[in-house]
């Protein structure tokens, strides 16, 4: 036995769920790995198993029988060591947090805090109990304990060699199906009102298989990533990792890590936190369990969203989605990875920094998670239409709000990702659109920066120019889009000469024809929505030498004029 393949047969993290449960089972035999073979997930062993290999598995449900109810009798062969107390674990929950609080809050306290932490599957537990699933998972653990160590591993290693051959396996366990381990198992089937059905009809659970079902119990403790949402906590958004190909060992490393993570916010921005924190994660350790360095789309495809919103006694899914692990550009050696770590970073601050109470940053989330949505060509037009909201964004925010810091993107880091796309390539190196781009800088977002340090100098600062620019480039003559850009050209280099004839020591560098031209030139190639929209995105973001608003800024030279010189 080397291989185990799972089907997709949801389509949704319950399958991912089977195979990291079936993943979790078979590493007491020998090391394995869970590869995407497009109709299934397989679970591949490092050496073939025999029935030796199989009959040292763990005797053990895989996970904690959970006791929601105080003092509750445990059923027969449920011991006190095989059980999680829900309201015990909870009042231990409760004491940390408040022991926290008064910690951040500088308040001394003679509590130890460490002696109650909470156990470290508690919110996976909390996350079971919201949506329902612990009757199942304890029913499955009820069944396994009641059968002993012995007992379970033989209709384990049997259940194990009928799955490697594809066969039916028939175990007699009471089920319930509940949405979070079946996100498609909702009342009456998508009949909107049931004629013949109430809310404890059972009718769906003649559909489960008890041994699929526990494999997903079991995966659950070992992939899932619930988090809390609304006023009161009572939403659930669950996270779930899509393999793509990589080892066991590896996977349950970076979930737990993930869930560790300092992610929060709303639904679109705890969304992209938790990709951009993923694809940290799986970059930082790829050396160490695969020996090189991956990009982390190789190893996971993406993460499987659901979302549980409450309604009012019960919880229900009410979207599953799925967002992509980045593919930019491939990691060869450590100044990739560096690369990586530096747009991962700057990309997880632009978005922490936005608010989720205002609907023009909601917006902006939103757009900047429709970015994660694709890949390709798409994918980076959803960045470049991203980057040129932000940059209006960012103008009208520093003006309104002066004390406010909001980070800028960096020139070279949104190359790097541009620069995969062929088209954009002609572009980007066009040496007209690179000039103009310096020239809408320097009018637009390092102006107004200056200006904000209280620089000594500082030129014309151009609110007016990229919603202009954003806004003549959709038109279906392009020659308005070219009269824009011709009209600030003029503007620019008058005022460039205005400076040099007063003896200014900076903003005296102009744009000159043949740059003009040859911007000009690019539109019998492309049309102007692509080069206008990219123009705009990339002279809203920084030169790696310019100085942040939250920077000390350098007097001397403005950045065109360095790299002009």
């Amino acid at each position: 036995m080397r291989e185990f393949l799972i089907p997709k047969i949801t389509g949704t993290h319950a399958d991912v769920f089977a195979a990291a449960g079936l993943a979790d089972v078979i590493a007491g035999a020998g090391e394995c790995a869970i590869v995407d073979r497009g109709t299934g997930f397989v679970v591949e062993v490092e050496r073939d198993l025999n029935a030796g290999d199989l009959a040292g598995l763990s005797g053990k449900p895989g996970y904690l029988y959970l006791r929601t109810k105080a003092g509750a009798a445990l059923p027969a062969g449920v011991g006190e060591e095989d059980v999680l107390d829900y309201g015990n674990e909870k009042a231990r929950f409760d004491r940390y947090r408040e022991a926290q609080k008064a910690r951040r809050a500088g308040l001394t306290s003679t509590t130890d805090i460490d002696a109650d932490a909470p156990h470290e599957d508690w919110r996976l537990y909390q996350a079971l109990n919201a949506l329902q699933g612990d009757d199942g998972t304890n029913k499955a653990a009820e069944a396994i304990l009641k059968e002993g160590p012995e007992g379970w591993k033989k209709i384990l290693c049997e259940a194990l060699e009928k799955l490697s051959r594809g066969e039916v396996i028939a175990l007699k366990w009471p089920l319930n199906l509940v949405q979070l381990f079946n996100p498609q198992a909702a009342k009456g089937y998508a009949r909107l009102k049931p004629d013949s059905t109430d809310r404890n009809d059972a009718t769906k659970n003649q559909w489960g298989e008890p041994f699929m079902e526990w494999l997903k119990y079991r995966g659950y403790f070992r992939v899932a990533c619930p988090f809390f949402l609304g006023s009161k906590g009572e939403n659930v958004r669950l996270l779930c990792p899509l393999p793509e190909r990589i080892e066991r060992k590896f996977l349950n490393t970076v979930v737990g890590e993930l869930r560790r993570s300092p992610i929060f916010g709303s639904a679109p921005k705890l969304d992209c936190l938790a990709v951009l924190k993923f694809a940290e994660i799986l970059i930082t350790r790829s050396r160490e369990f695969q020996g090189d360095w991956l990009p982390p789309s190789q190893l996971v495809s993406g993460l499987m969203i659901a979302h549980y919103q409450s309604m009012g006694q019960s919880k229900a899914v009410t979207s599953i989605e799925r967002l992509a692990l980045p593919n930019w550009f491939p990691i060869s050696n450590s100044a990739e990875a560096d690369l990586w770590f530096d747009i991962l970073d700057e990309h997880q601050k632009v978005v922490r920094s936005l608010k989720d109470d205002r609907s023009d940053e909601i917006g902006l989330l939103i757009g900047y998670r429709r970015f994660l949505e694709m890949r390709g060509k798409k994918s980076v037009d959803a960045l470049i239409s991203f980057l040129g909201d932000y940059g209006v964004f960012l103008m009208r925010e520093r003006e309104r709000d002066k004390t406010r810091k909001l980070k800028q993107f960096v020139t070279d880091h949104v190359r790097s990702i541009v620069m995969q796309q062929l088209e954009y390539q002609d572009i980007l190196e066009n040496p007209g659109f690179k000039a103009i781009a310096a020239a809408i800088r320097n009018a637009t977002v390092s102006a107004q920066v200056r200006k904000r340090l209280q620089a000594a100098d500082y030129r014309d600062i151009r609110y007016d120019l990229l919603p202009e620019l954003r806004r003549k480039r959709m038109l279906p003559d392009s020659a308005s889009f070219v009269e824009a850009i011709s009209d600030f050209v003029a503007s620019y280099n008058a005022e460039s000469a205005r400076r040099y004839e007063m003896g200014k020591r900076t903003g005296t560098w102009r744009v000159s024809t043949e740059e003009l031209q040859s911007l000009v030139g690019l539109l019998s190639k492309h049309k102007a929505p692509a080069i206008g929209a990219l123009l705009c995105a990339y002279a809203s973001c920084r030169e790696p030498r310019e100085a942040e608003a939250e920077e000390t800024p350098e007097e001397n030279k403005e950045i065109a004029e360095v790299q002009n010189a």
